[in-house]
Formats: structure tokens, C-alpha cells, sequence
């Protein structure tokens, strides 16, 4: 017999969350726990896709699609359905962004420059205020700093001159777990998303391509993974500089109401087994 859609989308479903288990197992997450959470998500994905297929949205409806019992649909809408958390990690990774990749903010080779903490253009005061008007300055200084992906100018400081340094080329925070565990769920989560926006067939297809080689020696995966991280900094610098721009032109208009996420990955190890 045929495996249907369904067994087939399961399937997969289970292959993309094999690394994710991995990791829930290693943070002492058991399968109990795992599967009484996913229950939520089931029940707040429902309501869009009965939506989309036209479908009436009450308890009787979300039951049939999850399978989950009504009682439980209906103790789950009776709590209402909260808007999403802010995340405090946006402004962060902007303010990194610009830093990163803004003119006004680098040297002529393009690199992030030193910069005075407060003043006019050109200063951290400055590219924090671009990044975020919600947030002072001084906190995300404090949350770079505590990320390990800034840091304070000792040296100048004892001068009396106040000036922040960025310290790394690529937003990979050092500390909290809270921050890296986002970047995973962000990044991968709209990954995910695009690549099963192309299985529905009902939008427009979105770049969401690979490249796979086996049977390389250690050497050549490593000469891979130099270039793939140098074609990458070129990319990356030229998306930041055209994005920034457009969401700088948009912000405030009335239909500006879109987001957009770019990335690229590189990952090695044994070959599969046939």
C-alpha cells in the first residue's frame, strides 16, 4: 500500500526533529513533558488553517483537525489566545547589524569602528537611537557588552574618553542560553517556514535551496567551510546595506507590515548510510 500525504509529511516531520530531540534529551526535556507542550502549538496553529481552507473556527472544528479533546479545545479558548512576546533580541541584533555593516559606522576597509559612547552622529548614542526608539542606549550597551559582543575601551576610559568596540563578526553571543536558544528557534523556525510555504503550492516559491557533497576528506571540508563563510560576509554586507536602507524608508508607512529573513548554513558529518 501507498504511503499517503499525511504518512509522508509525518515522516519527514520526525527526520527534521531528530537534531531537536537531541537536544531536548541533553537539557532534560523528556517525552512527556515534550508532547504535553506540543499540545498548544497544535491548538494555536488550528485556527489558520481552518481559516485558509474556509473553514468555521470553534471547538467542534479544532478538535476534528488536532484530534485533541474538545474539553481541552474548549479550557484552551476559554483562557484566550495572548499576543505574542516582544523579543528583547531585536534591537540587540539590529544595533549589532548596523554596526557591523552601516558606512557611518565603519572604517574604509569595513570594519566596525571604535566608537565614542555618547554625542552627535556617528556615536553608540547614536546607532542605538537608529536602532530602537523603545530601548535606551545605555541598556543595549549593557546587553552587548553582557552578550560578549561589545565591550567598553579600559585603556581610553582611564583617558576620560568613553569608547565601545565591537568584538566579534558574526552574532554569536557567549553568554545566555536565553539568547542562543532564540537565534536556534528564530533562524530554523523560518527555515522551516519557507520550505513548507513551497509544499502548500499557494504562494509565490521562496529561495529555499542546498548543496550536498559526500565522501570528503576532513581537509576539504574545511577549505568548504572557509569559503562558504567568505561568500557569506560578502552577501550578508550587501543585503544588510540594501535592507537597512528599505526598512528605513518604509518604517511608519501603512503598509509596512511585512518582515523578511535571509540566512545561509554549513553543516559536516559522516556520510550518510545508504
Amino acid at each position: 500500500m501507498s504511503e499517503s500525504r499525511a504518512d509522508l509529511s509525518l515522516a519527514a516531520a520526525l527526520r527534521v526533529m531528530a537534531p531537536m530531540v537531541e537536544l531536548l534529551l541533553r537539557e532534560g526535556v523528556t517525552y512527556p513533558r515534550f508532547a504535553n507542550a506540543l499540545k498548544k502549538t497544535f491548538l494555536e496553529a488550528a485556527p489558520g488553517v481552518l481559516d485558509a481552507s474556509s473553514t468555521r473556527v470553534n471547538d467542534s472544528s479544532i478538535s476534528t483537525l488536532t484530534g485533541i479533546h474538545r474539553k481541552d479545545v474548549r479550557e484552551w479558548r476559554s483562557v484566550g489566545q495572548p499576543l505574542p512576546q516582544a523579543k528583547s533580541l531585536g534591537a540587540v541584533m539590529e544595533v549589532f547589524t548596523r554596526w557591523a555593516n552601516d558606512p557611518e559606522y565603519c572604517d574604509q576597509q569595513g570594519r566596525p569602528r571604535v566608537l565614542d559612547r555618547v554625542g552627535g552622529p556617528g556615536t553608540f548614542e547614536a546607532l542605538a537611537a537608529s536602532a530602537s526608539n523603545d530601548v535606551h542606549p545605555h541598556t543595549l550597551l549593557q546587553e552587548l557588552i553582557r552578550l560578549g559582543v561589545a565591550r567598553r575601551d579600559e585603556a581610553a576610559l582611564k583617558n576620560g574618553d568613553d569608547k565601545i568596540s565591537l568584538c566579534m563578526d558574526a552574532f554569536v553571543p557567549k553568554e545566555g542560553v536565553t539568547e542562543m536558544l532564540q537565534l536556534l528557534s528564530d533562524n530554523v523556525g523560518d527555515h522551516l517556514a519557507a520550505a513548507a510555504s513551497n509544499l502548500t503550492g499557494t504562494n509565490d516559491p521562496m529561495l529555499e535551496q542546498s548543496i550536498y557533497a559526500d565522501s570528503l576528506r576532513p581537509a576539504s571540508v574545511t577549505a568548504l567551510k572557509t569559503l562558504a563563510r567568505q561568500i557569506w560576509a560578502n552577501a550578508f554586507h550587501d543585503i544588510v546595506r540594501d535592507a537597512t536602507a528599505l526598512s528605513d524608508q518604509d518604517r511608519g508607512q501603512a503598509e509596512a507590515d511585512q518582515r523578511i529573513r535571509i540566512g545561509m548554513y554549513f553543516y559536516y558529518g559522516a556520510n550518510l548510510k545508504p
